[in-house]
């Protein structure tokens, strides 16, 4: 509870006295996270940034400031890059990603499409053992490509059901399905669902849930929770183990086009705090 209260009241401040547009067309994110594997000297980190161009402006009237977008269901294409990296007990671990997609509303239907390709690369150093007198160790995987496709249904209005389809992956081997509902309540009141589910033959997890709620009391402030599961059945790393992380998180708009987020995850391997940043033009 000390914590929650630390996130809101990090986050609600007033609005600025100075005035933005109500629509926007590019948006620019932001996030840092701090990871604190446990039981372990590791330092660990995580960052990335993402681009977002609308194909028509945001009308952000009437809506969730965090949720406009997705309510006004716009159109749009992104660029996005992330690096992780893991240090300690004489080693270092490196992970590059980047990615470029586009979300597509087919107009005046309920359909809703998207498609991009994915790039990954990683680097892995280990420091020469003075003990054995063996050298130092490098290994790494240069950048790998995928591409992705995904397709959904808006039935009703803030309602998206959508699946992801990756290359060289059997549908039969590999599949998900996701939705995300946000639905609108009394004055600027409203609360958004979302939930995914993924099962793999191939990799693992073999079972991934996630979900997650978050209520808005106004177009600027919200606060949610959520987790995600995982069941590690197949071949890998942690075989057998189901793995729960629990997250807390706070969003708000300082004005309509500056907003901010905290979120606190506690699983049983490692926990993070992450702070995001999001500004609209």
């Amino acid at each position: 509870m000390k914590l929650l209260t630390a996130i809101i009241a990090a986050t609600g401040f007033a609005a600025a006295p100075f005035a933005f547009s109500s629509t926007y067309q590019g948006e620019v994110t932001a996030a840092y996270s701090d990871v604190n594997p446990d039981a372990t000297s590791t330092d660990a980190y995580e960052a990335g940034i993402q681009g977002k161009y609308y194909f028509s402006p945001v009308d952000t009237s009437q809506h969730p400031l965090a949720e406009a977008a997705f309510l006004e269901k716009a159109s749009n294409i992104y660029v996005s890059a992330a690096t992780k990296e893991w240090k300690g007990d004489g080693f270092r671990s490196d992970i590059y990603a980047r990615e470029i997609g586009i979300d597509f509303y087919i107009p005046d239907s309920i359909f809703y499409l998207g498609a991009g390709v994915r790039e990954e690369k990683n680097q892995t150093k280990y420091a020469p053992d003075t003990n054995s007198g063996s050298g130092a160790i490098s290994y790494g995987m240069p950048w790998q490509s995928q591409w992705f496709i995904k397709a959904g249904v808006s039935p009703v209005d803030g309602l998206l059901v959508w699946s992801e389809f990756v290359e060289d992956v059997d549908v039969s081997e590999q599949w998900n399905i996701n939705g995300k509902y946000v639905i609108a309540l009394a004055g600027e009141k409203a609360l958004n669902f979302e939930a995914s589910y993924e099962n793999s033959d191939d990799f693992f997890p073999a079972e991934t849930w996630s979900a997650a709620a978050d209520f808005y009391f106004d177009r600027h402030l919200s606060v949610g929770t959520g987790f995600t599961h995982e069941t590690f059945e197949n071949d890998g790393l942690i075989q057998g183990k189901d793995v729960t992380d629990y997250f807390i998180r706070a969003r708000n708009y300082f004005t309509d086009n500056i907003g901010v987020e905290l979120e606190y995850t506690s699983g049983e391997f490692e926990d993070a705090l992450t702070l995001g940043a999001s500004i609209r033009f």
